[in-house]
């Protein structure tokens, strides 16, 4: 196990040592041990002569601080991974683990250093998040999370991706930016969908107040509770919503309403981490309703097959599903 720490800390592990090193670091009965293995590299860091403490030994005691800092931080950080669906196979997918990174600002004389947290979650999994001010953050499959360790004046997070929200009320803002704008709030629940491949972007509101800003500040909107902003090819909307077709997904099951077929093929690519494939443009034109919940893949393309005049097939060597209208 000391090896493979040593491998990890020095990101030269091979793929299947990182799938049993992240089963063994994402176990909450691991930290005490894992605080062990890790601490001898850490010291190693602070004290060893590649740090050079002499040359600026005012950073130095306060990067010094910012470690020990985070090391308490971590013992208490909650990283809960989901137990969705048993008999989902993609599902159950440990989050990738938290990255932390030393950036330093120079402002005059004075130089900080601050940790930047970044959770990340594959195709297939789900993971929720204690932020530092207590927020709660879920998030959803082919997202990543990026925050402080350490809020300030405000609380930023950057999002790719689709996650939920349920922000603990303080004076200070709350600001989710996302490569579509920034979603901006004081305490609320409210779910982002940010994701760059296939250009999409929603914020769906369930409590409070949001108000959403987009990058060229040309646009502003205040969304109320069972509103939805929406990028259409013309800009951005408000329309009303049922929240939870939206929001679902963080109790472990997907619902639909009318939700067309190029969209709801997507989302069971996230959610399943599987290649679906399609040709035939009329498809297109089908929407489904419904919820999926506890249902593999397979169960999945069964009753869709069902459901509308198409069939399926899957290759067992490129594992792509197809779907052809009948």
């Amino acid at each position: 196990m000391n090896n493979l720490f040593k491998k990890y800390y020095h990101s030269v592990l091979r793929p299947d040592e990182f799938s049993g090193i992240s089963d063994f670091i994402g176990n909450k009965k691991n930290e005490s041990i894992i605080f062990s293995l890790m601490k001898p590299f850490w010291d190693k860091q602070i004290n060893g002569s590649s740090t050079a403490p002499k040359t600026n030994p005012a950073l130095y005691k306060r990067i010094k601080e910012a470690v020990l800092l985070e090391k308490q931080k971590a013992a208490q950080r909650k990283i809960n991974i989901y137990t969705w669906g048993l008999r989902v196979a993609a599902v159950l997918v440990v989050a990738l683990l938290a990255s932390n990174i030393f950036f330093f600002q120079k402002s005059g004389d004075n130089q900080i250093a601050e940790t930047l947290q970044t959770i990340t979650t594959p195709y297939g999994a789900k993971t929720n998040i204690t932020l530092p001010d207590g927020s709660l953050v879920w998030l959803n499959s082919g997202s990543t999370l990026s925050y402080r360790t350490k809020f300030s004046k405000s609380r930023p997070v950057t999002l790719v991706g689709e996650a939920f929200f349920e922000v603990e009320k303080n004076d200070k803002p709350f600001i989710v930016s996302t490569n579509y704008g920034d979603v901006e709030v004081k305490g609320t629940s409210f779910n982002v969908k940010a994701f760059t491949d296939d250009n999409a972007f929603e914020t769906t509101l369930e409590e409070g107040v949001v108000t959403f800003k987009t990058k060229n500040a040309l646009n502003e909107v205040t969304l109320k509770p069972g509103e939805q902003v929406v990028k259409t090819a013309k800009g951005f909307t408000v329309i009303q919503v049922e929240t939870k077709y939206f929001t679902s997904w963080k109790d472990g099951k997907l619902m639909f309403n009318k939700e067309p077929f190029p969209s709801f093929i997507k989302k069971l690519e996230r959610w399943y981490n599987v290649k679906i494939k399609y040709t035939d443009a009329k498809l297109d034109e089908l929407w489904y309703t419904g919820t999926i919940e506890m249902e593999t893949i397979s169960e999945v393309m069964e009753m869709i097959s069902k459901a509308a005049p198409v069939s399926y097939s899957f290759n067992n060597k490129t594992r792509v599903f197809t779907i052809k209208a009948k």
